[in-house]
């Protein structure tokens, strides 16, 4: 049907466009967030990249829902505002219409919803951690900060280097405060060097015209050693994939594992997902009847109301799983009652200007 193609897709190209501005605008929080991180020196900077990409799952979970109930609110709003939907109903177009469309947008962003949470967030999280883990056991050299002391994961060496430039590095202090067993402590002074990669993904710091002291303060014995060219080689170390870390952190696990592990957080967590699945379809369908506005409420008459049911519901749900994961309530029951008052709040709301509703209505209020 024509009308029907219509408005599908005046809402798809609202909606979109909502997804693509809340995405930017939730992107660039991140960004921040993550060079500021970069500039303290808690993340190197070769992370950026990776983790801003990894981050839009996370921003995803939320945005989808609200880019599908904006979209409807503001296009059935804008079609009511230009008297669109009165000339539609005029010409016997049933209203259900809306429905086929809402019912069509809501199992496209169902399955994108599906994709994201069962799969991508899982594995985004995942794959988060394992760069976070793999940075602290084998901090890149190309990741160095300049001006700034960086101890070793270990805390066994530190590291200083007065200016960088790409791969060229220059006043580098090297102190190795804890050796292995057989070797004393030892500082290595250079005024210029930089960073390689060996054949064999080893990293490598080439000194030019190094010095090396060795020795201990208590005991006096000191061994001064000059170098044409001095090379550090460090080998990277294999990230273990601990499980009891991983089963704690639920966002990395599957629905099945959610389900097998029934712990206070994995049980919140299970439960926050189908939420979200359950969202789409139940927000899109409450906003229908809140998109219905007359050209005396002007553009904003309907949209504050509908905002606000939205924020309520997601921050309720968001408290939910916070105290469920703290075990202080079972989020299999208070969540889901949540989720049941919208689905009563979304039928009444649907059903309020039907004839069968006015009836009731009047007949109440002859009765009163």
């Amino acid at each position: 049907m024509i009308i029907t193609r219509y408005v599908i897709k005046e809402t798809l190209k609202t909606q979109t466009a909502i997804l693509f501005i809340l995405l930017l605008i939730f992107f660039s929080q991140k960004l921040i967030r993550i060079l500021s991180d970069a500039v303290n020196g808690l993340m190197p900077t070769d992370l950026i990249l990776p983790f801003l990409m990894l981050g839009i799952s996370e921003m995803a979970q939320l945005i989808l829902p609200l880019s599908l109930f904006l979209g409807i609110l503001i296009t059935f709003g804008r079609l009511y505002l230009t008297s669109e939907m009165t000339a539609m109903f005029a010409c016997g177009v049933n209203k259900n219409v809306l429905y086929k469309v809402v019912l069509f947008l809501s199992l496209i962003t169902c399955g994108l919803t599906v994709a994201n949470t069962v799969w991508l967030a899982p594995w985004s999280s995942l794959q988060k951690d394992f760069l976070i883990q793999n940075a602290k056991m084998n901090p890149s050299l190309a990741g160095l900060l300049e001006g700034q002391f960086q101890t070793s994961p270990q805390g066994d060496a530190v590291l200083y280097i007065g200016h960088v430039n790409k791969n060229e590095i220059g006043h580098i202090f090297i102190a190795q405060l804890e050796p292995k067993a057989g070797l004393r402590p030892s500082i290595v002074i250079a005024n210029k060097g930089k960073t390689l990669e060996d054949g064999e993904g080893n990293q490598v710091i080439s000194l030019e015209k190094a010095s090396r002291y060795e020795g201990s303060a208590s005991l006096y014995d000191f061994r001064i050693s000059e170098f044409n060219n001095y090379q550090a080689i460090i080998k990277p170390k294999q990230v273990v994939k601990d499980e009891d870390a991983v089963n704690e952190n639920v966002e990395q696990l599957s629905f099945n594992q959610l389900r097998q592990l029934n712990t206070p957080k994995a049980n919140a967590e299970y439960h926050w997902r189908l939420t979200l699945l359950f969202s789409v379809p139940l927000m899109a369908f409450l906003v229908v009847p809140l998109s219905e506005v007359r050209s005396r409420q002007g553009k904003i008459g309907n949209f504050l109301p509908a905002l606000l049911l939205y924020l309520v519901y997601f921050l309720l749900q968001s408290s939910m799983k916070a105290n469920g994961a703290k075990g202080r309530i079972d989020p299999a029951t208070w969540m889901w009652l949540i989720n049941i008052i919208y689905f009563i709040i979304a039928i009444v709301f649907n059903l309020w200007n039907t004839i069968f509703m006015r009836k009731i209505r009047l007949k109440y209020k002859g009765a009163a």
